[in-house]
């Protein structure tokens, strides 16, 4: 059996030093190798299905220009059950879809859609796309919270002016790190735009110029009225168009609802809802027999024994991937502490029995999880 490093439950950041950050998404679509990584465990092979046959269909008419179209993506579910690696692979596959409608015929180098081999240094920053800039709104703590803040700033309650003009204001910011749409952007001598759609009519006629489609991807935002939450998908579906795809990640369990009675049928038909849910019991081990198995792993500090693969989870323990993350991270780093051989199925059952969840969190706080961490 392959050995296990502590840091193998973390997610590799860019040039994958350690350590490894916890509760961070896989994204493929900036970091190489985040592919790899990637489990087929209970809902997502349906979910990414969904999103492939969708994207099929109607991914070449996502194009700059009046006759283009865009498309809006929601991702809803639990806290820790995989919402957010699950948006950036979707991200992933649009961007390498995208791209290789535009691959010029007299280009030498392949470029990452068609290039089969990873670059040799694993975990490397990704080459940008040749014909779709990506935006990621941050937040704090994956939240829409203090959007673009700076880390350890003190995020601020969402309200819906001021978070639509600062997700427009950061989309605009993001882009001109490019010098060729900065030069396009400031290059035109407008000035600044006060009326929001004039504004994002000045951004999409400048990725037309420059034949370029648009990303944007939203991270939940803990709106505290149902109705500001239902006028905010609204308005990232007004804004999905001519070339431009918002990524929605969302808690709200209910959002399927909303999207079929405040959209019109034919505006559903820009929509793709994709949901994530909890575990099966055969999902740990599948999802530690893949970890184990992938190359540029940290080198191995202790052995994971064949029972640890064979133990099922109770049900409670199977709401996020985050926990389970969390179980194995903890107690290889326990057992490296003490100095054992290898990590048994006794040290896992002996965690989640000390995690279990007393009966009255489930009643103060449905879902259970907050970033994988149990309520109390």
């Amino acid at each position: 059996m392959p050995n296990a490093n502590c840091s193998l439950f973390g997610t590799p950041p860019e040039d994958g030093h350690a350590p490894w950050p916890t509760y961070e998404p896989l994204a493929p679509w900036h970091i190489t190798g985040h592919e790899d990584l990637w489990v087929d465990i209970d809902h997502l092979p349906n979910a990414l299905l969904t999103f492939r046959n969708t994207m099929g269909a109607v991914a070449r008419g996502i194009r700059p220009g009046e006759d283009g179209h865009g498309h809006l993506v929601v991702v809803s579910g639990l806290p820790g059950t995989g919402k957010s690696s699950l948006l950036h692979r979707c991200v992933h596959e649009l961007v390498q879809l995208l791209d290789g409608f535009e691959e010029p015929a007299d280009d030498p180098a392949p470029c990452e859609s068609t290039a089969s081999a990873r670059p040799e240094r694993p975990w490397s920053r990704r080459r940008p796309a040749r014909s779709v800039h990506v935006v990621r709104i941050d937040g704090s703590a994956n939240e829409g919270r203090g959007l673009g803040s700076p880390p350890g700033a003190e995020p601020f309650v969402p309200q819906y002016d001021m978070t639509v003009h600062r997700i427009a204001h950061l989309i605009v910011e993001k882009l001109c790190a490019d010098e060729e749409f900065a030069a396009a952007w400031h290059g035109a001598d407008r000035p600044e735009q006060p009326d929001p759609y004039l504004a994002w009519r000045r951004l999409t006629t400048t990725l037309e110029a420059r034949g370029r489609t648009l990303v944007v991807i939203v991270p939940h935002i803990d709106w505290q009225d149902a109705d500001i939450a239902r006028r905010f998908l609204r308005f990232c579906y007004d804004r999905s168009t001519r070339g431009v795809v918002f990524f929605v990640e969302t808690k709200r369990t209910d959002v399927g609802r909303d999207l079929d009675t405040f959209f019109t049928e034919k505006e559903r038909m820009g929509i793709t809802h994709l949901q994530t849910s909890a575990l099966r019991p055969q999902d740990w081990g599948k999802y530690l027999r893949h970890w184990m198995e992938v190359r540029d792993i940290p080198a191995p500090k202790i052995v994971i024994h064949d029972d640890v693969l064979e133990y099922q989870p109770e049900t409670w323990a199977l709401l996020s991937i985050s926990r389970l993350q969390d179980c194995l991270r903890q107690v290889s780093q326990e057992a490296v502490l003490n100095d054992e051989g290898q990590l048994r199925m006794s040290h896992v059952a002996d965690w989640f029995e000390a995690h279990r969840p007393k009966p009255d969190a489930f009643l103060r706080e449905p879902g259970t999880t907050r970033h994988g961490q149990e309520t109390r």
